[in-house]
């Protein structure tokens, strides 16, 4: 494959519907680096990308790139040059860019801020002037070849300062915040409307950044924009925090007291979720922390933050173990995340080009939309006969249990008498057959792959007794709710995963391995909780009736 024919044939798609001021991006800086050593990219559809456009395809609009003063001994890679080459894809593409200044010759972050070789025999005056000269060579160099950054960080997880020892927050946070204002008038003298960023890492914690901020105020130096690195995952592994629920809480009320304080944006430029192909509830759990992440960004901060960056989610987790895609190249469930997000917002760019089949239960009580797993396609073929067909329409959620799921798709409910405490109507014997006349589907149990999470969507069936393959009703489903703490069972069929105890994650782990899990929620889980707490008769049917009036296939 040719990258600029991957480039240009996907340059014309606008496929990003997020609000024009906010940004949801990734740190690409590898792509070169690994491009050079034959590692490829796939979207969905097993089809080849290249780095930057697969990210635009996926629901991206922005790209994060760093930069290293002299890289020589590291092969060059992120250097003025790489950088420029990177930058171009991202303007061919119609994608803003952040340029991320390390002021080193590798990396720098919370644990070293290592002065450039070249710079090492400096004074503070003079290393100033050569933090602006590399500054202001490497934005003149992107200018000349028409591309405006939208952001620039000065430094990178400054959270003790920069260019150690003589910008140490702890010893000399005057010149700290001298280095600082030296790259902000740099990046200024080149791009007046460019935004400069501040970067420190450990979004969740207070006092790192009320340390830090007070003493570039108090020495004069000024920013746009506060960045934050947020990674539950090495929050949790340090002790500072101990969930990833807690982390998100603590972070968005540092968010709101900041941005009030200082008067001041905020983004996060840095986060990322663990890939373990051996645990794959592992990967789930980071699908739903860095949906939630980017819906809490956008709707819980006031319009405070503008942004969520993912670094470098094209890795392999060989080579880094929070990035997002498999060994293979392939992106894991943590990059549906981007897609929930426009779901739930009512907005389906993206659909056509995602490799699953959504479809939408309009509802009496509220919309929900499931997705539909290709690992299991008996179930998932039949779900969407009976939707192209209507023969579920107007059925009834006929069995309801609070604290654990709700169940649908007995065709004789369309026509169901009322019901009452007194006189219960049973329902739920009665099915939809199969496309040729068949009564059960084939069990397709992908367990630990897909289990009863909180929002999965399962197939029925008769008792083990009757049913000792644990085969599935044609038509009738359930959506899992569950509670905290959570239930295992009395005879639970497979032990409890790690994902509902360690995440402090509800679901009905007692059915794992036993049930055909098909599909899952991903709008509309709102809508399960109300449902699930109607009152009910005897035989759990609710007392006022909730009615799927539609189920609608949306790609």
């Amino acid at each position: 494959m040719k990258r600029s024919l991957a480039i240009l044939s996907l340059a014309f798609l606008s496929l990003t519907s997020f609000a024009q001021d906010f940004y949801l991006g990734a740190d690409v800086s590898w792509e070169t680096e690994m491009e050079s050593k034959g590692q490829k990219l796939y979207n969905w559809k097993g089809e080849e990308r290249e780095c930057t456009a697969l990210m635009k395809e996926m629901g991206m609009n922005a790209i994060r790139l760093r930069v290293w003063v002299d890289p020589s001994e590291h092969d060059n890679w992120c250097n003025k040059e790489d950088l420029l080459a990177k930058a171009k894809r991202a303007k061919e593409l119609g994608m803003e860019v952040m340029v991320d200044f390390h002021y080193s010759d590798w990396w720098a972050d919370p644990g070293k801020q290592n002065i450039p070789k070249a710079w090492e025999k400096l004074s503070f005056k003079k290393m100033c002037a050569a933090m602006a000269t590399h500054t202001n060579e490497v934005l003149t160099l992107l200018k000349e070849n028409g591309i405006t950054p939208k952001w620039v960080q000065v430094g990178n997880e400054t959270a003790n300062g920069l260019l150690w020892p003589l910008g140490k927050l702890d010893q000399n946070p005057k010149q700290y915040a001298g280095f600082f204002a030296a790259g902000y008038d740099a990046v200024k003298a080149v791009f007046p409307e460019t935004q400069v960023i501040v970067h420190l890492n450990n979004g969740f914690d207070s006092s790192l950044f009320n340390r830090n901020l007070d003493a570039l105020k108090d020495n004069g130096a000024k920013w746009d924009v506060i960045g934050m690195s947020l990674y539950p995952y090495w929050a949790i592994q340090s002790g500072k925090e101990s969930n990833a629920v807690m982390t998100l809480h603590d972070c968005l009320k540092n968010i709101r007291k900041l941005s009030e304080k200082y008067g001041t944006d905020v983004m996060i430029v840095e986060t990322g979720y663990e890939v373990d192909e051996q645990k794959p509830w592992v990967i789930e759990q980071g699908r739903e922390q860095y949906a939630e992440l980017i819906h809490r960004m956008k709707n819980d901060t006031k319009g405070r933050c503008k942004g969520v960056f993912y670094w470098e989610p094209e890795c392999r987790p060989s080579q880094y173990k929070l990035g997002a895609f498999t060994e293979e190249g392939k992106p894991t469930a943590i990059m549906r995340a981007l897609l929930d997000e426009q779901i739930r917002e009512g907005k389906m760019d993206m659909a056509a080009l995602y490799d699953r089949k959504l479809v939408k239960l309009h509802t009496t009580e509220g919309d929900i939309v499931v997705e539909l797993y290709n690992e299991t396609p008996i179930h998932r073929d039949n779900f969407l006969r009976l939707a192209k067909t209507g023969a579920l329409d107007s059925t009834l959620f006929h069995r309801v249990m609070k604290d654990f799921m709700i169940q649908g798709g007995d065709p004789d409910s369309k026509t169901a008498s009322y019901t009452s405490v007194d006189d219960p109507t049973p329902l739920g014997n009665s099915d939809v057959p199969g496309e040729n006349g068949e009564k059960v589907l084939k069990a397709e149990i992908r367990y630990p792959q897909f289990f009863h999470k909180r929002g999965a969507l399962c197939a029925a069936r008769e008792g083990d007794d009757k049913n000792p393959e644990f085969k599935s009703s044609t038509s009738q489903f359930y959506i899992t709710w569950g509670k905290w703490p959570v239930q295992k069972g009395k005879n639970p069929y497979k032990e409890c995963l790690e994902y509902y105890e360690g995440y402090q994650q509800s679901g009905t782990p007692w059915l794992d391995g036993a049930y055909t899990v098909f599909g899952q929620v991903v709008s509309g889980l709102d809508v399960v909780e109300k449902i699930q707490q109607a009152e009910t008769d005897g035989l759990s049917r609710p007392l006022i009736d909730v009615r799927i009036l539609k189920f609608e296939v949306l790609n």
